[in-house]
């Protein structure tokens, strides 16, 4: 993954083609986290084995 990010960095770089960095509210994020931390804690969610 990493590998690939930096791929597609260069190439923007080399396109000239600038993102802004993300405004999103502190809020939204925190709201964001425990929804995903409510979803890896239920027991449903786990990974099964063949």
């Amino acid at each position: 993954m990493h590998r690939t990010l930096l791929k597609n960095r260069k190439l923007l770089e080399a396109h000239d083609i600038v993102i802004p960095p993300a405004t999103t509210p502190p809020v939204v994020l925190a709201a964001l986290q425990a929804r995903v931390l409510a979803q890896t804690t239920e027991p449903h969610n786990k990974i099964m084995t063949a």
